[in-house]
């Protein structure tokens, strides 16, 4: 427990840090390696990461490529972010998807074709996670910050409403072939955390700076899309761990596993959320 207080305490100041950067390159850079490792560890959870390295390499370079990609683009209205974004994103998606299939062609006898879109499209999923976070920088401007916050909190606020809300009045089970701790109940208070933490944040985010810039009752709706979106995200990795017969992906925060394992139930919380602030504000 030691262990785990203390690798999660050093996490958040990282995060901290890091948003801290949120208009310079670093921060692009950050998430960009942070989807690195994880894309590393799902191809080492599928045992693909030592034979299939070119597979691997060109995964990797998609990777690092998108999110500091985001940190290049043109100057565009906040309207126009996600259209760039999404173009960019998809014709680069594109390319790997190609070049990666071109791989399996020729490796098609050691690769397996299962293995081979597990990890072609997770990677997909992952990067598009972390080229959001960057999205959200681009389009949001001076309330990046704010915005950001928001987008974490969709994603972890909500684990540790589940988590106590399972501990302490958990009884029926959610998912127990994929992921046996998760109960209904658990849900239940992550989404009644997530919406009250959704709503107090942006009521006092309108409190300090005396106007209305986010409406508490949408953004609570928002807290519980979001609870939704992190437990698909959650249980999509559990699912890929049973099959792959591992516990965690990683080991990078003693106690809390790899980087996929903390960001796993932000893959579809962090582009709802950039879609969310380019649409809707």
């Amino acid at each position: 427990m030691k262990t785990r207080i203390i690798s999660g305490a050093v996490a958040i100041v990282l995060l901290v840090g890091l948003t801290a950067l949120h208009s310079t390159v670093i921060f692009n850079i950050g998430f960009a390696v942070i989807g690195a490792l994880a894309v590393f560890e799902l191809f080492r959870a599928e045992k693909l990461e030592k034979e299939e390295y070119l597979y691997l390499t060109v995964s990797e370079l998609f990777a690092l490529k998108c999110p500091i990609s985001v940190y290049l683009l043109p100057d565009v209205e906040s309207g126009e972010v996600l259209m760039t974004i999404l173009v960019q994103y998809i014709l680069s998606a594109f390319a790997y998807i190609v070049i990666a299939t071109i791989i399996l062609l020729f490796r098609h006898k050691s690769l397996p074709t299962g293995k081979f879109y597990v990890c072609a499209g997770y990677t997909a999923l992952i990067v598009f996670c972390m080229t959001s976070l960057c999205g959200i920088v681009r389009a949001t401007g001076s309330l990046a910050v704010l915005c950001l916050v928001f987008t974490y909190m969709g994603s972890w606020v909500a684990d540790s409403g589940a988590y106590f809300a399972g501990t302490f009045f958990g009884k029926h089970k959610l998912c127990p072939e994929i992921s046996p701790k998760k109960t209904v109940e658990g849900l239940i208070g992550g989404a009644v955390t997530n919406a009250l933490a959704f709503g107090i944040f942006a009521f006092a985010v309108n409190k300090i700076s005396g106007e209305i810039i986010f409406d508490p009752f949408i953004y609570a709706i928002l807290g519980v899309i979001c609870c939704f979106l992190g437990l698909i995200g959650d249980l999509t990795a559990s699912l890929i761990k049973r099959e792959c017969g591992v516990k965690d992906y990683g080991n990078i925060m003693p106690g809390h596993g790899g980087a996929l394992d903390r960001f796993d139930s932000v893959i579809y919380v962090a582009p709802f959320m950039l879609i969310v602030f380019c649409l809707i504000g």
